[in-house]
């Protein structure tokens, strides 16, 4: 009997060191070969090679101890010295995005462009009872001033409403205003206004809480196209080498249209999400005083949503309020005035504020809190201060969203709080609406070290890059170029603006990977070429670490790889 069990026993000590030995011996699907692999990984910086293994990356190293990995039914991928980096993180932008159905007036550069848009677009739409966009800046207009009058000279028979590029503010034709109910004697709303001209009459531009009394007139989007548009925009994404980003404003109304490409196999992006930090206001209080505080109730749906949604594909726990609208509107909470007057609008009284953020911290949330204005990034800090005090936490790595021109003595407190600057590298971008409305109502000084971004990389702070689409568009690489020369794509100003803010192209990818991963608590899963992470990476058709700084507007995404799959592949390595 003890020799049969000794036997017996020998025999499963083999079966099992022989099952260990298998598992340990992973199957190479893919390797790549002869490139430059920038890891962003501190213990191995750059390789020549990369092979991946299902969903996640197997090994990391040079040529010949990645083609040791390789099996018979093993792909080999040849880069040809091309570089490789970590997948890139949009750390800010909107989704499901722009519908098919809404005009594009990104780019305008004046009054007959914007014009012309919008009329081709009525004539290829005439079934559309609301024409709706996005995307003009107010350099497209005389003096900077925008009018109803300038939409009615081309479209009067059906109401038009389109937004600024930021979406902080937008305007109306008079069919639309008509429409609205709003007229001489309309109030402005809590935390909004209605702009009037010299005889009382509105213009037709609405900004920030005051474009309700429009949007609450246009018909809902149809659930279909909002799906449509959210595959589409996912393919553009991927071609731009995009493998996660963070939703910085969730309705929680469109969440199904995710869920439904999740069951389908659809998702090309890893989406992260953060709604309203208050449940029935939104961003903000409605009436700026808060009312009625958070109950226990309002927390509920928030914290079933963290805890069903973990990721790697669809992720809660983040949410996201509002203490300010936007410079060129002159919204953004300010200490001092404007060129020409004004100090903006704070959405939130500090101690309200104080005791919502101290709440979602306690209940182990990250907030992210849209502040432009130097007061508001100043009230931003100040709650976040606030919540670690009194509920005793640490590492909870809030965010101040877009921080554009912040008082320089707050920036020690982003690294001693350890409160991310989730920057978008666009807003950098010198072109006309910056220029001659941005740059003039801020005044030399504030512009001087406004959309700087490294003053937050100096101060020590973690810094996320994003692009606050549909505000901008959401490709990395012309935004590494601005983040770097602070010029134009067409190189102007020359030497850049306010070149003192500029950065490197290393820090630069460093914000769109390794920094966009820890923002969102990812970093031990994803945002580094390392081994047993995903396989999520990108393929450029240029070394732009080492290329000319003009060079990298023509550089080209060939490769996206998301967990492994291709999400997008060019022709060239087809």
């Amino acid at each position: 009997m003890r020799i049969g069990f000794f036997s017996f026993f020998v025999s499963l000590v083999f079966t099992i060191v022989c099952a260990s030995a298998q598992t340990t011996v992973q199957h190479a699907d893919r390797i790549f070969l002869n490139g430059k692999i920038w890891t962003e990984d501190d213990a191995r910086p750059l390789a020549q090679a990369l092979a991946i293994s299902g969903d996640k990356i197997l090994s990391v190293g040079s040529n010949n101890e990645v083609k040791a990995l390789a099996g018979p039914d093993t792909l080999v991928i040849d880069l040809r010295g091309r570089l490789m980096v970590p997948g890139f993180q949009d750390s800010h932008l909107h989704v499901p995005g722009r519908s098919v159905n809404e005009v594009d007036l990104h780019g305008v550069e004046s009054l007959k462009d914007f014009q012309q848009r919008l009329l081709r677009f009525a004539k290829a739409h005439p079934s559309l009872p609301w024409i709706t966009g996005h995307g003009w800046g107010y350099s497209a207009f005389p003096n900077q001033t925008v009018d109803k009058k300038y939409i009615d000279e081309v479209i009067s028979d059906r109401p038009v409403y389109v937004s600024e590029r930021d979406g902080h503010m937008g305007l109306a034709n008079s069919k639309a205003v008509e429409i609205s109910g709003v007229t001489r004697a309309t109030p402005d709303p809590p935390n909004g206004h209605i702009m009037k001209g010299p005889q009382g009459q509105p213009t037709g531009e609405f900004k920030e809480a005051a474009q309700d009394l429009i949007y609450s007139h246009i018909p809902p989007e149809d659930a279909e196209d909002r799906y449509q548009s959210l595959l589409q925009h996912m393919d553009e994404a991927a071609a731009a080498g995009l493998t996660s980003v963070q939703d910085a404003a969730t309705s929680l109304d469109t969440f199904p249209i995710f869920e439904r490409a999740a069951r389908a196999g659809a998702l090309k992006l890893r989406f992260r999400f953060a709604p309203l930090i208050l449940p029935r206001d939104g961003g903000a209080p409605k009436n700026h005083k808060l009312e009625i505080p958070l109950t226990e109730a309002d927390l509920a749906r928030y914290r079933e949503l963290r805890d069903t949604f973990r990721g790697p594909l669809l992720k809660f726990g983040s949410i996201k309020g509002f203490l300010d609208g936007t410079v060129d509107a002159r919204t953004a909470a300010m200490f001092e005035p404007y060129a020409g007057g004004g100090t903006g609008i704070p959405f939130w009284e500090q101690d309200d504020l104080n005791k919502t953020v101290a709440l979602y911290d306690k209940e182990g949330f990250q907030v992210l809190l849209h502040a432009i204005g130097d007061k508001a990034i100043n009230m931003a800090l100040n709650a976040f201060e606030y919540a670690a005090k009194t509920n005793g936490t640490t590492g909870r790595r809030h965010r101040v969203e877009h921080a554009e021109v912040p008082l320089l003595s707050d920036l020690p407190r982003f690294k001693q709080l350890g409160v991310i600057a989730s920057t978008q590298a666009m807003f950098a971008n010198p072109d006309a609406t910056v220029l001659q409305n941005f740059a003039v109502l801020l005044g030399p000084e504030r512009a001087s070290h406004a959309d700087s971004f490294k003053i937050f990389d100096d101060a020590g702070a973690v810094q996320a890059f994003g692009s606050d689409w549909g505000v901008f568009a959401f490709e990395p690489l012309p935004a590494i170029y601005c983040a770097v020369t602070r010029m134009t794509p067409e190189g102007t100003p020359a030497g850049g603006w306010y070149p003192a803010g500029r950065i490197s192209v290393e820090a630069a990818l460093r914000h769109y990977t390794r920094d966009g991963a820890y923002a969102s608590f990812d970093e031990d899963v994803r945002g580094t070429l390392t081994p047993g992470k995903l396989a999520d990476l990108v393929v450029l058709s240029k070394d732009i670490l080492t290329t000319p700084q003009s060079e990298i507007l023509t550089t080209k995404v060939l490769l996206t790889v998301m967990g492994g799959r291709d999400t997008y592949r060019a022709q060239e390595l087809r």
